[in-house]
């Protein structure tokens, strides 16, 4: 059987183009990653639908690697994992969604990589800076927010932590 030794990663066919073209950060090229956590002790009692809880944020033009969650038991309640405007820049929503939907905290959620638990944030989206992957038109500049939306079941006893890590490259 043959084999061909012919494909490339697009990082690759444009290192080896002539001119070569140089990858970004995150989308092929070398980079630093970083990592931004955000904790909260303890999420607010009977917190309803909708209710959004600002987790950390990265910079708009962040390739994002991993978004990981836990959570000590809410005694009800569910979570999207999405992208949000900063409140200095409107507060409003990207993708509400965009890294996972309706993560389950009834009970305790150990440490889980949620970076594509919705299906949202592709492979081709994952070589992409945040504000793009997330179907914004223009680079914002400056930060996006990474937040919990309550969805589907209202938050009953909450008073218990939650966390969010995500590692980016820029």
């Amino acid at each position: 059987m043959a084999i061909d030794l012919t494909l490339k990663s697009v990082s690759i066919a444009a290192r080896e183009a002539s001119p070569p073209t140089l990858s970004n950060p995150g989308s092929g090229g070398q980079g630093v990653v970083r990592e931004v956590a955000g904790f909260l002790a303890s999420v607010t009692n009977a917190l309803s639908i909708t209710s959004v809880i600002r987790m950390c944020e990265v910079p708009s033009n962040a390739v994002v690697g991993r978004v990981i969650f836990a959570a000590a038991a809410q005694g009800a309640g569910k979570f999207d994992i999405g992208v949000y405007r900063t409140n200095k820049d409107g507060g409003a929503v990207v993708d509400q969604d965009f890294f996972a939907t309706a993560v389950d905290c009834a009970s305790a959620v150990a440490l889980t990589d949620v970076t594509n638990e919705s299906t949202t944030y592709t492979h081709v989206k994952q070589t992409q800076p945040l504000w793009q992957a997330s179907g914004m038109t223009a680079d914002p500049g400056g930060m996006l927010d990474i937040a919990l939306t309550v969805v589907t079941t209202d938050v009953t006893t909450g008073a218990a932590a939650v966390l969010t890590k995500v590692q980016y490259t820029v």
